[in-house]
């Protein structure tokens, strides 16, 4: 048994506009001074759980010379390049073609490329966990994360029972998903103290995976078993091209994970962060005294609850509240913060 990882890095982020205005996906940007990405942070975590030779990424192909700079230390064949987007089941289930053909005993952990985590210690213990787990009982574990708001954006997983605990880790049986529920039902959940965020992280044995989309998804199944024929021949590109678009835009949480009832969690209390809208990430900057959250030169003079991100230019704010102003060569952005879920309706008009 061998652990892979799979980074999954075509998000594009369209509510972290305009910073993502040239489709750049969010995996492959960088949020505070730093030169690292979110996907080099994320590489860079999953290196201390597996080898580099055995992490892939995933990533829509008009990215494909962005992705092997972003990732030039791992293995040029490890970067799987989708045709088009096609949501997280096509992707994954293409991407563990190629870890199965390596080994057919693989744990893998799957993960966005675009989360971040602060506490690396805690994800590594819980990954032994995880891998440990998911090998032992043959079953797909994923990681919950306690809510701090009752959030319309996040899919919930309904925890029951706890089966284990183990070096402070618990892990407890799975009731049912929930995809993005109401304002009425997100507080339900947020304050019954039973649900935890679906963080988009699963850890599972590639056999099972493909048992599971074989029973729940057979048109899947077949177009990956024609594909998987063709890998590591010449042909294997013009296979993928010609088949890929077959595949149904679906996600895995729909297709499998909603449906799969042995599933395991193991909440995770890591510090994460999903950066998904620039109030999530501003929580990552510099905070003054009246509450306003920054990156960059920003002077303010009674401006409170604030969010200011100009790298190059100064700003300066006299006399706001709760603006969102984002300063880049794309574009910019100035929104009041309750009017945030509004940006990637008004992108999608473009």
């Amino acid at each position: 048994m061998s652990v892979f990882a799979l980074i999954l890095a075509g998000g594009l982020g369209t509510r972290l506009w305009p910073l993502t205005a040239n489709n750049t996906p969010k995996a492959f940007l960088s949020f505070d001074n730093s030169n690292l990405s979110l996907l080099q942070r994320t590489i860079i975590r999953v290196e201390k759980v597996t080898s580099k030779e055995k992490i892939y990424i995933s990533a829509g192909k008009n990215h494909k010379e962005s992705l092997y700079q972003q990732a030039q230390n791992l293995p040029e064949n490890n970067i799987i390049l989708e045709p088009l987007p096609k949501g997280t089941l096509a992707c994954i289930g293409l991407s563990s073609l190629y870890i199965k053909k390596q080994d057919s005993s693989a744990i893998i952990i799957s993960m966005p490329g675009e989360q971040l985590i602060k506490n690396d210690k805690l994800f590594q213990k819980i990954m032994v966990l995880a891998v440990e787990s998911a090998q032992k009982y043959n079953t797909i574990i994923t990681l919950g994360i306690k809510p701090s708001f009752p959030a319309t954006r996040f899919g919930y997983i309904h925890i029951g029972k706890k089966i284990f605990c183990r070096n402070d880790v618990e892990a407890f049986e799975s009731l049912g998903f929930t995809e993005k529920p109401d304002e009425k039902k997100a507080l339900e959940f947020f304050n019954s103290g039973v649900y935890l965020w679906n963080s988009g992280i699963y850890i599972f044995p590639v056999s099972l995976l493909f048992e599971l989309i074989h029973d729940l998804v057979p048109n899947v199944y077949n177009i990956l078993s024609e594909i998987e024929g063709y890998i590591g021949t010449p042909n294997e590109l013009e296979v993928i091209e010609r088949l890929y678009p077959k595949m149904p835009n679906i996600s895995i949480d729909y297709a499998i994970m909603e449906k799969y009832k042995n599933m395991l969690v193991i909440p995770a209390d890591m510090d994460w962060n999903d950066m998904g809208t620039w109030v999530e990430v501003a929580e990552t900057w510099n905070s003054d005294s009246n509450n306003n959250s920054y990156l960059g030169e920003y002077i303010n003079l009674d401006s409170d609850e604030c969010i200011v991100y100009s790298p190059n230019i100064p700003v300066t704010t006299i006399g706001i509240q709760g603006l969102i102003i984002i300063n880049t060569p794309n574009g910019l952005l100035v929104c009041p913060k309750d009017r945030i879920d509004d940006i990637k309706a008004l992108i999608q008009k473009q």
